[in-house]
């Protein structure tokens, strides 16, 4: 059981780095492609205009990135934390560690999900 609770915690550290470090990578080029996306744009024949058209879709997609970069880089460090190096939780970090971690992994996970859902029939209501 010793070798095994060993491997865990090896595979913990390993995995969770690479999943940190890779979607880090890919949160953050996403947030730079929707941010060019989303910014407003004038039309073709607007040039003397000032109106201007936005795309929500890619606004939806932009705040899912940014939510799933908070969920990747809050509570998945802080279960690295846990898991993989044994930190141990004192009186005084637990609302940051515990309670505020279970606070931003929910909150940014349902955001980013209801985004993508918002971004699809925003997408299929406009075809």
């Amino acid at each position: 059981m010793v070798d095994l609770k060993l491997i865990a915690n090896q595979l913990m550290r390993i995995v969770g780095f690479l999943m940190i470090i890779f979607g880090t990578i890919g949160n953050v080029l996403n947030i730079f492609v929707f941010t060019k996306w989303s910014n407003p744009r004038r039309g073709v024949n607007e040039n003397n205009n000032n109106n201007s058209r936005t795309n929500n879709s890619a606004l939806y997609l932009l705040i899912s990135s940014w939510g799933n970069l908070i969920v990747i880089l809050f509570p998945l460090l802080t279960r690295i934390a846990f898991d993989g190096f044994g930190f141990l939780v004192t009186q005084n970090t637990v609302f940051v560690l515990c309670k505020l971690r279970y606070y931003a992994l929910f909150t940014c996970d349902l955001l980013s999900l209801g985004c993508i859902c918002m971004a699809l029939v925003d997408r299929y209501l406009i075809s």
